[in-house]
C-alpha cells in the first residue's frame, strides 16, 4: 500500500494540479478533533493580517515553537499541519503558533517568506508583552518550512531585527537547482524512486520563483549565503531516501565552519516528509526525541 500511494505521488503534476495536491493533503489530514485546543489569532501587519494557529498545551515550560510548514511552498496548511502542531507543543511541553503564510503561484516569492518574517519579528519584538524570553523562542519548519526557517534566520543576521536563538530543519529544502545537472548526488539518486520526484521539485520551484534572478537569492537558497556567523544553534534532521538529503548534510557542514553549534541526524532508511507519513510513523517518534533533546540542551 505505501509503495502503491509513494508511486502515485511521485506521478503526480505538481505544475498543473498543485490544487489537488492541496486538496489531498487536506483530506489526508482530517479536520482536528475539537476537544484538542487551539486558538486562531490574525495578526495586524498593516498591510495585510496573516493567520496564525496557537496550541497551548496543559503543561507549559515558557518555551515557543513557531513553526512554518512544508508543501513545496505551494501546498500545505495550518489546517493540513494541526495534528502535527498539536503533537509537538505536547511532546515538547511548549507553546507552538504555526503561521498561515501566502502560497505561491498565486503569491511567488517573496509574499510568504515575508509573511513569515514581519509576523516572527512581531513575535520577538512583543517578547515582552507576551512574558517569554526570546532566548525560548524557538523557529522550526519541515520541507519548504525549513528553507523559509534558515532564511528567516540569515535575514534576522542581516537586518539586526532581532535576535534567533534556535532553529530546527527537518528534510530542509536548502538550494535551487533541481535540475538533471544538479550537483547534488541525492536529486538524481532519489529523484523517482520515493515520495518526491525531481522533476515535482523543479514544479515548485518554478512555481514558487516567477523571476528567474530569485533562484539565486540567499533567502530562496540558504545554501547560497557567504556568510553564515551567527546563525542560531542548529539541529537538522535529514531523510537518507530523499532528494533533499545532500543540501541538508551541505548545509550542515557550511554552519559549522562558521562556528555555528549544530547537531545532525541523517534517518537512515527514511523518507521525505516522515512527519506527515501517516502511513508510516516510525521515524516520527525517534524525531521527536532528537527534538527534545535539542530544546533541552
Amino acid at each position: 500500500m505505501e509503495r502503491f500511494v509513494y508511486k502515485k505521488l511521485r506521478e503526480f503534476d505538481m505544475k498543473k494540479n498543485y490544487k489537488l495536491f492541496r486538496l489531498f493533503q487536506k483530506l489526508a489530514n482530517p479536520k482536528f478533533n475539537k476537544r484538542r485546543s487551539y486558538k486562531d489569532v490574525k495578526i495586524d501587519l498593516l498591510t495585510r493580517k496573516v493567520k496564525v494557529r496557537v496550541f497551548t498545551p496543559p503543561k507549559n515550560n515558557n518555551r515557543l515553537i513557531i513553526y512554518l510548514h512544508g508543501g513545496g511552498w505551494v501546498a500545505g496548511s495550518i489546517d493540513s499541519y494541526t495534528n502535527i502542531c498539536y503533537n509537538l507543543a505536547h511532546k515538547t511541553e511548549s507553546t507552538v503558533m504555526a503561521i498561515s503564510y501566502r502560497l505561491a503561484p498565486e503569491h511567488p516569492f517573496p509574499a510568504g517568506f515575508n509573511d513569515c518574517y514581519d509576523v516572527i519579528r512581531l513575535v520577538y519584538s512583543s517578547s515582552e508583552l507576551l512574558n517569554i524570553d526570546p532566548k525560548n523562542i524557538v523557529i522550526m519548519g519541515d520541507s519548504a518550512g525549513g528553507n523559509l526557517t534558515a532564511a528567516v534566520c540569515q535575514r534576522a543576521i542581516d537586518t539586526r531585527d532581532f535576535k534567533v536563538y534556535k532553529q530546527i530543519l527537518l528534510y530542509p529544502a536548502l538550494q535551487s537547482d533541481y535540475s538533471k545537472d544538479t550537483k547534488y548526488k541525492s536529486v538524481i539518486e532519489n529523484g523517482s524512486s520515493y515520495i518526491i520526484s525531481r522533476t515535482q521539485l523543479c514544479d515548485f520551484m518554478e512555481h514558487y520563483v516567477k523571476n528567474k534572478e530569485d533562484l539565486d537569492n540567499k533567502y530562496v537558497a540558504p545554501l547560497l549565503s557567504n556568510n553564515l556567523f551567527r546563525m542560531p544553534k542548529t539541529l537538522i534532521i535529514t531523510a537518507d531516501n530523499d532528494p533533499l538529503r545532500d543540501e541538508g548534510i551541505e548545509y550542515a557542514k557550511k554552519l559549522k565552519k562558521f562556528l555555528v553549534k549544530v547537531k545532525h541526524y541523517n534517518f537512515y532508511g527514511a523518507a521525505h516528509g516522515f512527519l506527515t507519513n501517516i502511513l508510516d510513523e516510525s521515524y516520527t517518534e525517534l524525531a521527536y526525541e532528537k527534538i527534545i533533546e535539542f530544546l533541552g540542551d
